[in-house]
């Protein structure tokens, strides 16, 4: 079984391969593509996608940031693309709320063990819905003034543990991964 997961960036793809890890999901038939940013994803995904068509038993997960932007219309142009490859039976396509670190912000435990933060973790997030966090990223600047994607993805996501994140986007890619690892 082989499954290609696309990220559009960097940072998902350490926080990616870290929750296959959790997931203890037998990663060698896993290959994570990133890209730079959601423009190169949409330039260069149909193609990569056509590629993915060619091998029957391959799967696809595209994982794409909202980014404050409209997730119905998003999530439609990416499936649009996995449906132009003749792969929908085999791709999901997950929007990540609205960007990667509202999932660190689902788990605030995580970012506590991660040491990472040089500030305490205010209870507010500890408690809010981290999907409708409109700059995730920004709350976590606020406790880390040199925070940073992927140093901030490769300290936390070794500390994400699926059954206690709070973000929907994240369990929903998290059941997604299970379900296309599983088949």
């Amino acid at each position: 079984m082989k499954l290609v997961v696309f990220t559009e960036e960097p940072s998902m793809k350490v926080t990616i391969e870290e929750v296959i890890n959790k997931l203890k999901a037998d990663a060698r038939g896993v290959r994570i593509i990133s890209f730079d940013g959601v423009g190169n994803l949409e330039k260069d995904l149909p193609a990569q996608l056509r590629a993915v068509a060619k091998d029957p038993l391959a799967k696809a997960l595209i994982l794409c940031d909202n980014d404050s932007g409209n997730c119905v219309e998003r999530k439609s142009k990416l499936t649009q693309m996995v449906s132009q490859a003749g792969i929908s039976d085999r791709a999901k396509v997950r929007i990540v709320c609205q960007m990667l670190e509202g999932w660190f912000i689902g788990d605030t435990d995580a970012l506590t063990k991660s040491r990472h933060f040089k500030k305490p973790i205010p209870k507010r997030l500890t408690r809010c819905n981290p999907d409708v966090q409109p700059d995730p990223k920004a709350q976590l600047k606020k406790l880390r003034n040199d925070y940073t994607e992927i140093q901030g993805a490769k300290a936390i996501a070794p500390y994400l543990t699926p059954s206690r994140n709070r973000s929907k986007s994240f369990n929903h890619t998290v059941q997604a991964l299970r379900d296309l690892l599983d088949n």
